[in-house]
């Protein structure tokens, strides 16, 4: 079953081995294999700047979107993101 996450214009789903990214305007939508993906997150004083795109070697992440959260938010984010995490570590478990 496929997981959703909103925030803003944008709404992010993790299903299976692939999380997609739609934005209300535009007609095309992102996807990433969960084994390219790429998370970084930066703490800003009360919020968090996340950058979700294709990871580039083991500290970069390229393309995709940046978002702004609130520590609320973030929480949300962060249960989300896991699925997509654990889909991408057990690839090789049946």
């Amino acid at each position: 079953m496929a997981a959703e996450f909103e925030l803003g214009d944008y709404i992010l789903v993790q299903d299976g081995r692939t999380l997609e990214i739609f934005h209300r305007t535009l007609s095309e939508s992102t996807r990433y294999h969960v084994a390219f993906l790429g998370v970084d997150v930066k703490p800003r004083g009360d919020e968090f700047k996340v950058q979700l795109g294709a990871r580039n070697g083991k500290d970069q992440v390229v393309g995709g979107v940046k978002l702004s959260m609130n520590a609320e938010e973030f929480g949300r984010f962060r249960e989300f993101i896991a699925l997509a995490i654990a889909a991408r570590d057990h690839a090789d478990t049946p």
